[in-house]
């Protein structure tokens, strides 16, 4: 049966009518991507309507290609202007910026472009191959299990931290705090609003981002006056620079390769989140590292660790919906209702009855991150040219759109008040040394960290932590935080240990 549906996938993915409808859905899916804050979220959305009455086999591939491009567009607004085209690219600006002013902005949009195609590609594969053993998987994992996987992504906090740990912790810690602004859910009670309607809403992650990274780095353009890339003797980043970048992937597979599993497995995990995963990744690829320290200072790995896990992470979260009719990502929650717009209903029975659909829509990613490698490799030698233009014109351009950004993201107009707090809140952060990684992680993990609490001491009362699953997700934590101390023990010992002659 799994054979004849991929039989079926592969004829119809090849249909020249399907494959111009996903071409048109990859160029729209790049553009609202590049558009800082616009992301795929609102493109998908903007979408539906222009699939009512189209047959599911068109309609589905086409949103789904829309959508599972965006990230790959949104990498090169980060890398470049340090301000991230959706939400998930915040953890590509970490290193992808500090490249850019290095004067590789070539290199680095190269390996985004490459790390993000093939990570999406390969997580077509892992979908493929798992399907059966990731279904039952799901199955056992309620709110206990998901607050500790919440627990564990909060476990990089360390890792984040840079050179400070305290300071670290203490910008993460921050950023939790700022997570618990609005309406909780469970109690009914509104917190940190300070009686403002607008806070009931909790705090929007795009203005959040906007203020933090862009406009610190807008202002230290401005009063800098130089160009963005600090090194004057470097390139714009032609050909050369970019292909540069891709050969990087390949030069640093096992971080691309882990990037890749991590980005799948959170998006196989409902409601985690898609601004989870290139923080999970990045923070295991700066443990993993041999030289932790130089993550956030511009290098390469750095990039490819978030931008492999946010493409790879679309494949395993529609895995998700087709089974369960649970959505994966916010995206995937408007794809449901795409779903039923062209009449399908989305459960176990896509597995039987719609095989043959369910292999189209996930090769449809594959080849939907194929035409969008080429069409952003295409594009990067000349979107480099923007780190040579001089900040007199280039700081009003990115200021007006980094706050049509944050506008359009929540379309409130106390965004921009949001972006202006959180900018002074980033100013005093570089002054003082703080990670403003950190913080992020902690703010997008802070709401879903409490929901999953709630759910599992309401519905597994206080010990529901005995349970087989969630003790291995708890010792894998625990594992996280020993393993290189005691790699760095033992490496001590075996120095010390006196050399015995025959």
């Amino acid at each position: 049966m799994i054979i004849d549906g991929l039989i079926e996938g592969l004829s119809n993915i090849v249909d020249p009518v399907l494959l111009g409808l996903m071409f048109l859905g990859v160029l729209i899916g790049i553009f609202v991507g590049f558009l800082p804050a616009v992301s795929g979220l609102l493109g998908t959305a903007l979408m539906l309507p222009a699939i009512v009455g189209m047959k599911p086999l068109m309609a589905l591939p086409f949103l789904l290609a829309l959508h599972a491009v965006s990230y790959t567009g949104g990498s090169m607004t980060a890398i470049l202007v340090n301000i991230p085209g959706t939400g998930p690219n915040a953890a590509t600006l970490i290193d992808g910026f500090p490249m850019t002013q290095k004067g590789q902005a070539g290199r680095a949009m190269g390996a985004a472009i490459a790390s993000s195609s093939l990570g999406g590609m390969l997580s077509v594969v892992f979908a493929l191959i798992f399907i059966p053993i990731v279904i039952p998987l799901v199955r056992l994992l309620y709110s206990a299990e998901m607050f500790f996987i919440i627990i564990m992504g909060l476990s990089f906090l360390a890792v984040l931290a840079g050179s400070s740990p305290i300071k670290g912790l203490m910008a993460g810690g921050l950023g939790l705090l700022f997570s618990f602004v609005g309406f909780q859910s469970t109690t009914g009670i509104p917190r940190f609003t300070f009686g403002s309607v607008f806070l009931l809403d909790q705090l929007n992650i795009i203005a959040v981002v906007i203020g933090l990274f862009a406009l610190p780095e807008l202002i230290d353009l401005a009063t800098r006056r130089k160009t963005i890339a600090l090194c004057e003797s470097a390139g714009i980043g032609g050909w050369t620079d970019v292909w540069e970048g891709v050969k990087d992937v390949f030069r640093h597979f096992g971080v691309f390769l882990r990037g890749t599993v991590v980005g799948y497995i959170i998006g196989v995990i409902p409601g985690v989140g898609a601004e989870t995963a290139p923080f999970v990744a990045y923070g295991q690829a700066k443990q993993a590292s041999k030289h932790p320290e130089k993550f956030g200072t511009g290098i390469v790995e750095g990039v490819i660790a978030p931008e492999s896990a946010n493409n790879a992470k679309e494949a395993g979260a529609l895995l998700t919906t087709l089974a369960f009719g649970v959505p994966g990502s916010a995206v995937m929650a408007i794809l449901l209702g795409a779903f039923f717009l062209v009449g399908i209903v989305p459960g176990p029975e896509m597995l039987t009855d719609n095989l043959g659909l369910s292999f189209t829509m996930l090769l449809g990613i594959a080849v939907a991150n194929v035409m969008a490698g080429i069409v952003c490799l295409a594009f990067a030698p000349f979107a480099t040219r923007i780190t040579k233009v001089h900040p007199d014109y280039l700081f009003p351009v990115i200021l007006v759109l980094g706050l049509t950004g944050a506008f359009a993201a929540g379309a409130q107009i106390l965004n921009l008040a949001v972006v202006v707090w959180f900018g002074v809140m980033g100013f005093f952060m570089n002054r003082f040394h703080y990670s403003k990684p950190a913080f992020l992680l902690g703010f997008v993990l802070g709401m879903l960290f409490e929901h999953y609490f709630w759910h599992a001491l309401n519905l597994q009362g206080p010990f529901f932590f005995m349970r087989p699953v969630s003790l291995l997700i708890i010792l894998a934590i625990v594992l996280i935080f020993v393993i290189k101390p005691l790699k760095a023990h033992f490496r001590r010992a075996s120095r010390k240990r006196p050399i015995t002659e025959a």
